[in-house]
């Protein structure tokens, strides 16, 4: 299972039926501050890196927390 498909599952519960795609934008699919702070805090133990302040303030898509999982597991 890749990153995308841990994200999904781990927002299936808050999708309400919407399609989450590269370029969702978490706002518009109702996820707040705290749903992709608890979502980021697991991905974080799963790969064991943490994620400074300022990088988490930059995710506004899925691609952003890719890209940045991306940066931090290289």
């Amino acid at each position: 299972m890749d990153y995308f498909d841990k994200i999904k599952e781990a927002l299936s519960d808050k999708l309400n039926g919407k399609e989450l795609t590269l370029d969702s934008s978490f706002r518009d699919l109702g996820i707040d501050s705290l749903d992709l702070v608890d979502l980021v805090f697991a991905l974080e133990e799963e790969i064991g890196t943490e994620f400074e302040d300022e990088e988490l303030l930059s995710i506004k898509t899925v691609k952003d927390l890719l890209n940045l999982i991306d940066e931090k597991t290289k």
